[in-house]
């Protein structure tokens, strides 16, 4: 039985127990927040044994196996270099880093250490998504020429958020733009070799809406990311023989084949469910294998998608 400490007792931390709960070999021993109080409740609801006032605690408890860190995105970096100190193998809530240095620098510690690491981009595990590659390595729509996404919604402009707030690592890329960026070229089995960004920033510094024209060695893309506006997020491919398309992305069970006439031919569908509990079962299958990092959620991923927010941020 593999043991979870958890880090961060919010809601994306929530939704990993109930996943963790229907992962065969694993479960959730300990929680930790910086307010103790917030973790003791966490617990109670969880059923978890043991709440930790710190980080610092949990890591120290020598029962826990691996940490998985649903905290906002600015402690990331810091919560893995102190797990992997610990000894510890880690699972972390995408965007994982904020940069491709601490990417690079966070899977070099790991592999040195001998412990597991890998971003829960866990929409790259969804049954649909391997039905998707499946698709399109059988040559169901020929040749891909191109690619199409859209990821969007309605968020309180609110300052304090963690949405909208510089210092809790919030922006548009780091919440949403991962899924396109992740999910296009895992079902295209394609690099990024170019692109260009058109990005519109919020009054508290953070990108609210991305435009992106990308180059998927040779097959265009495009992804449009917002805060500011509903939007379907679907991805389309377009190929010589057909169309797949894959309503909600990055969440939902469906994935559905047209012919050129955009007639459905074929459908894969399934309940829709939170996907966590796949990305939970990969990690437990990596490490009772003795791997330290994950086929399917990369370090090449995680550490291209930083590149990214490097270049198109940072410039």
């Amino acid at each position: 039985m593999l043991n979870f400490g958890i880090i961060g007792a919010g809601g994306i931390s929530r939704s990993f127990c109930g996943a963790l709960r229907e992962t065969d070999g694993a479960q959730t021993v300990a929680v930790a927040a910086k307010d103790r109080k917030r973790a003791e409740k966490f617990a109670k609801e969880q059923g978890i044994p043991r709440a930790y006032g710190s980080y610092e605690e949990l890591l120290a408890d020598k029962s826990v196996d691996i940490v998985y860190i649903g905290n906002t995105t600015n402690y990331h970096y810091g919560c893995i270099k102190l797990a992997l100190a610990a000894g510890k193998h880690v699972l972390c809530e995408k965007a994982m880093v904020e940069t491709e240095e601490r990417a690079a620098e966070c899977f070099e510690t790991a592999g040195t250490k001998g412990l597991f690491l890998m971003e829960a981009m866990w929409s790259r595990f969804l049954p649909k998504s391997l039905k998707v590659r499946e698709w399109i390595r059988k040559g169901r729509i020929g040749n891909i020429v191109s690619m199409q996404a859209t990821i969007g919604n309605n968020v309180p402009k609110d300052p304090n958020n963690r949405f909208y707030s510089p210092e809790l690592g919030g922006g548009a890329m780091y919440d949403l733009g991962v899924y396109p960026i992740d999910l296009l070229t895992w079902y295209a089995d394609k690099k990024i070799t170019d692109f260009r960004a058109r990005v519109t920033y919020a009054s508290t510094g953070i990108d609210e809406t991305v435009s992106l024209d990308l180059d998927l060695e040779g097959i265009p893309a495009n992804a449009m990311i917002t805060f500011n506006a509903p939007m379907p997020e679907d991805i389309f491919i377009y190929g010589e023989k057909g169309v797949i398309r894959v309503p909600r992305a990055h969440w939902g069970g469906d994935a559905i084949l047209l012919d050129p006439s955009m007639k459905e031919i074929d459908r894969f569908s399934q309940p829709e469910q939170f996907g966590m509990k796949f990305e939970a079962a990969e990690a437990v299958k990596c490490i009772r294998a003795g791997r330290l990092t994950s086929e399917i959620a990369s370090p090449e991923m995680t550490i291209f998608s930083a590149r990214m927010y490097d270049r198109i941020l940072r410039g």
